[in-house]
């Protein structure tokens, strides 16, 4: 990688990893989706739009995806919120993790499993709010941005790499890590008050056109051609150029 023109990294994490490891620099420019993909999708099958409902995307075995830390929260989000329903998407052995759950909180989650793109969008579409327990090991965050382009409400660990897509806190809502009852309460505060919830929706859809792939592959494009029309490596003055026009994501 020492002899390599040009560098990117999705994160300030990430590049500062690179640096660290490598030596250099990179151009730091985020991952990124097509926003249009999550505007519409089917009603999700077994969905009750009436009821309050939170979203968990991830393997629900690794526990760095933080699964546990949701379950744990579970008894004091029901104390508040007797009929949420909590929708799990994602692969791993569902019915060991079911039968180790406690059959009051098994009642209310619905295991999908390893679903499609087009069921994924129509889950993030439905439900009030997206949870991210995440434990660590994240370098950027994409299903944040993922749920914020379904117009979905996100509640996110304090991670740095959420803490840099969610503004620190501005376009959804932070918990300590690891922190069950700072989850919960996020959780409860989001599905009793209509107007934070549409607070963090509308700062989360104006966030995400950041990273909508017809602005992001402009900045790729700009470090492929910089370094064939130059032949240089990347320099500080362009990685400052490009994180200039992301805001305040190298933050």
């Amino acid at each position: 990688m020492e002899k390599l023109s040009g560098r990117i990294a999705v994160s300030e994490q990430a590049r500062r990893t690179l640096v660290a490891h490598v030596g250099g620099d990179a151009v730091l420019i985020p991952n990124g989706v097509r926003v249009s993909e999550f505007a519409s999708g089917d009603p999700l099958e077994g969905f009750d739009p009436s009821r309050p409902s939170i979203m968990f995307l991830g393997r629900v075995d690794e526990p760095r995806k933080g699964f546990d830390v949701l379950m744990a929260a579970m008894p004091t989000i029901l104390d508040a919120v007797p009929d949420i329903q909590v929708v799990v998407v994602g692969p791993g052995d569902i019915d060991d993790l079911r039968d180790s759950l406690d059959p009051s909180v098994t009642s209310h989650v619905t295991f999908l499993g390893r679903v499609s793109d087009e069921v994924k969008v129509s889950a993030l579409r439905a439900v009030d709010v997206y949870v991210a327990p995440h434990r660590g090991g994240e370098s950027f965050g994409i299903v944040l941005i993922e749920a914020m382009a379904a117009g979905t409400a996100v509640v996110a660990s304090d991670l740095p790499a959420f803490r840099q897509v969610l503004e620190e806190g501005l376009s959804g809502a932070l918990f300590e890590n690891g922190n069950a009852e700072a989850l919960a309460l996020q959780v409860i505060a989001l599905l009793a008050d209509d107007a934070i919830r549409a607070s963090y929706e509308q700062e989360g859809w104006r966030r995400v056109q950041e990273f909508d792939w017809d602005v992001v592959v402009d900045d790729v494009i700009a470090v492929y051609e910089s370094v064939a029309v130059g032949g240089e490596k990347v320099t500080e003055d362009l990685r400052g150029q490009i994180v200039g026009r992301l805001g305040n994501w190298s933050n």
